[in-house]
């Protein structure tokens, strides 16, 4: 009776530790599965962090050469205007000085004459297109793609009007260097050659111009349509 009992207490405490190694090794599988899967977690959190990181910096680089290019732009147009209005003063000045002294001679009076209402109208579509792109700019960085787009358009606008303003003094700067060349004893062809090659030599600039422009503003667009 002892010895079947004392069996039967053996056997029972054999299968209690057999249950308890069992819940040990399961209690230690899982705590290994949630460890992995919190260092799981957190590799994806960190890589992710470190994605927003690397990728932070450079779109503030981005937005910052846009805007410093933007504001370096405005300022040469606004030089550039500047300039322009400057040299029709001098135009319509040396105009008015040759009429009323009776300087210059009539080729060079008729010349300056022509020359600065063609300088007047040219400032004044100048004027229109500048002053609309420049209402529009702001100092924001989120309208930093806007003010770029503005500013491509607005000087697509001052090509074409450059290159339209070239075709009324093409006959009129060949009209001065022949009659010029009608007073002077020296062979006309180098000063036509010098005026239409400066004038083609001006028309390719800014037609290039144009194009950069153009292309430019296309990649802003996809990059604010994106």
């Amino acid at each position: 009776m002892n010895e079947e009992h004392d069996k039967s207490k053996l056997a029972t405490e054999s299968k209690q530790r057999q249950d308890k190694s069992v819940s040990n090794t399961t209690r230690f599988m899982r705590k290994k599965e949630r460890s992995a899967e919190s260092n799981k977690i957190l590799d994806d959190t960190w890589a992710e962090l470190t994605q927003d990181w690397q990728a932070q910096p450079t779109a503030k680089t981005d937005i910052a050469a846009l805007v410093k290019r933007t504001r370096r732009r405005t300022y040469g147009a606004k030089l550039c205007f500047i300039l322009n209005i400057l040299a029709t003063l001098s135009i319509l000045i040396a105009f008015v000085y040759g009429i009323y002294q009776g300087e210059w001679g009539e080729p060079v009076n008729i010349y300056l004459g022509f020359g600065g209402l063609f300088s007047i109208a040219f400032i004044y579509f100048e004027m229109k297109v500048r002053v609309a792109a420049w209402s529009k700019l702001s100092d924001s960085p989120e309208k930093a793609i806007d003010n770029a787009i503005s500013g491509c358009e607005s000087s697509m606008k001052y090509m074409r009007i450059t290159q339209i303003s070239l075709l009324p003094f093409l006959p009129l700067v060949n009209w001065f260097v022949y009659s010029l060349a009608q007073t002077s004893t020296k062979a006309a062809l180098p000063a036509y050659l010098f005026a239409n090659g400066f004038m083609l030599v001006v028309l390719i600039v800014v037609d290039y111009l144009y194009r950069k422009r153009k292309k430019e503003r296309q990649q802003l667009l996809k990059i604010k349509s994106a």
